[in-house]
């Protein structure tokens, strides 16, 4: 009967450690803006004009594949955070997001923020997107 006892004891002790592992905060969580893939990384003042396609991409460490990220913006002139989306973190660590703008979405004077959030993980840098009307 003890040793029965000592065996479930020690198998809910393996059980709450392997718990606490996977509940790792991240190491490292980089975001930033691209105008092409592959191709240079912003992190601040990417510019676009409407309508073309804001992509913003991130790595996080420890890898976290698998899990749901939530990629959040907050508009120019706010300080709401709000969803937008959600990406599935991949094997080696990485997201995308795409936003395809429109003319509505034009303002000349403040940008988009981007974030990608893994809820209980963390959450990275904020990275910057302008959508101007052009010229």
């Amino acid at each position: 009967m003890r040793r029965g006892l000592a065996i479930v004891a020690a198998g809910l002790l393996t059980l709450s450690a392997a718990q606490a592992a996977s509940a790792h905060e991240t190491s490292r969580f980089r975001a930033c803006t691209v105008h092409h893939v592959p191709g240079s990384c912003f992190t601040i003042g990417a510019a676009f004009v409407y309508g073309n396609s804001v992509k913003v991409r991130a790595v996080a460490e420890p890898v976290h594949a698998g899990y749901e990220a939530r990629v959040q913006r907050r508009d120019p002139h706010s300080q709401t955070w709000a969803r937008v989306g959600a990406v599935t973190v991949s094997a080696a660590g990485r997201m995308r997001y795409v936003w395809r703008t429109r003319y509505g979405d034009a303002v000349q004077d403040a940008p988009y923020l981007f974030r990608f959030r893994i809820p209980g993980h963390g959450k990275s840098n904020k990275t910057e997107a302008y959508v101007l009307f052009g010229e």
